[in-house]
């Protein structure tokens, strides 16, 4: 009777005991870190090559380096394996917060390009970038590639507020300090001009 009671006893037991050493193992699953509000499946959406399984040494390695904020080294190892066509991952952000612009903030960024009118029989601007900086951030500090200063420049005004935005450090790239901040827009500069959220100030660089 004595040996059927610790019996019960143990049964009872067992699940408690090896609870928390299921949540122990869930806990340090990378696919649950989030480090400065990024996930590491966020992570691995953002090149494409992560997505091939083959491929996890190289995320994994990434995003170690990526958490560690070694920039060279991660830049480096981006050359070396040619991923996303020499880009930073993660959009080129150190960190994510959504945040909101308000009516009044002036925006500016490097990008867009000229489609010639056939009924107007002149170039028309279009920019389906997303990525925008506050008016005045130095080139150096948006880690640009220099081939982006041949790019047209727009600044323009926020005039309706325009919320989910992904805010973020720049990582430092293209042998540029970056450390800048950027906004992801949820849609392209000119669906933001079609939905009356922005308007252009101008089109001369900044000197």
């Amino acid at each position: 009777m004595k040996t059927l009671k610790i019996f019960v006893l143990a049964a009872m037991l067992l699940p408690f005991a090896a609870k928390p050493q299921t949540l122990q193992a869930q806990k340090h699953h990378p696919g649950d870190s989030i480090v400065r509000g990024v996930s590491y499946k966020a992570f691995q959406a953002s090149v494409t090559a992560f997505l091939d399984s083959t491929k996890k040494p190289l995320l994994d390695s990434s995003w170690n380096l990526w958490k560690a904020e070694k920039w060279a080294a991660l830049e480096h190892l981006f050359t070396v394996d040619s991923l996303n066509g020499g880009w930073p991952p993660n959009s080129g952000a150190i960190s994510l917060r959504i945040v909101k612009l308000d009516s009044g903030v002036l925006i500016d960024r490097y990008g867009g390009y000229y489609v010639m009118d056939s009924v107007k029989h002149d170039s028309v601007f279009h920019d389906r970038g997303k990525f925008v900086c506050f008016k005045g951030v130095p080139f150096p500090k948006r880690a640009l590639p220099q081939s982006a200063l041949k790019s047209p420049y727009r600044l323009y005004r926020v005039i309706k507020v325009i919320a989910d935005i992904k805010r973020g450090g720049i990582i430092p790239w293209f042998n540029e300090p970056g450390l800048g901040v950027q906004f992801e827009m949820p849609v392209n500069i000119d669906a933001l001009k079609q939905g009356g959220y922005i308007v252009e100030v101008s089109s001369k660089p900044p000197n």
